[in-house]
């Protein structure tokens, strides 16, 4: 399974990451989302730039305190071994992961139903079988 981001068929409008933050920490902040969307308005239209994890586990590589495990196929942190060195972060390729209060933000693709997939009003956000 794979999260795949359509830029043409985003809209700007947010909702996949204030989901997955609320789903997440309980609150609407698009800034603790396991996903990244940038979206401006410019003179050309919408332009809109997408971070996803693809479930790679180069972040599971370069964790020093095998803190990230693997679940179903799907990264997953183990809170208590993090130190929150910031290796994962660095080996991101895609530049999805970031450090909130020390910890990574590690996309879990919610259990394989990715609530931002359900929620994204035009489809730009597909759970795709590989």
């Amino acid at each position: 399974m794979k999260l795949v981001f359509s830029a043409p068929k985003c809209i700007g409008c947010s909702l996949c990451l204030l989901v997955c933050s609320g789903k997440h920490t309980g609150g609407f902040s698009p800034r603790l989302a396991r996903l990244q969307i940038q979206s401006e308005y410019g003179p050309d239209g919408l332009k809109v730039q997408a971070a996803v994890c693809e479930a790679c586990f180069k972040c599971q590589e370069a964790c020093p305190e095998q803190a990230i495990g693997e679940k179903e196929g799907r990264p997953f942190l183990q809170e208590e071994l993090c130190t929150g060195c910031g290796s994962c972060v660095q080996a991101c390729p895609t530049g999805v992961l970031r450090l909130v209060d020390e910890k990574p933000l590690l996309c879990d693709f919610c259990g394989g139903q990715p609530l931002c997939v359900a929620w994204c009003p035009h489809g730009a956000l597909q759970w795709e079988v590989q």
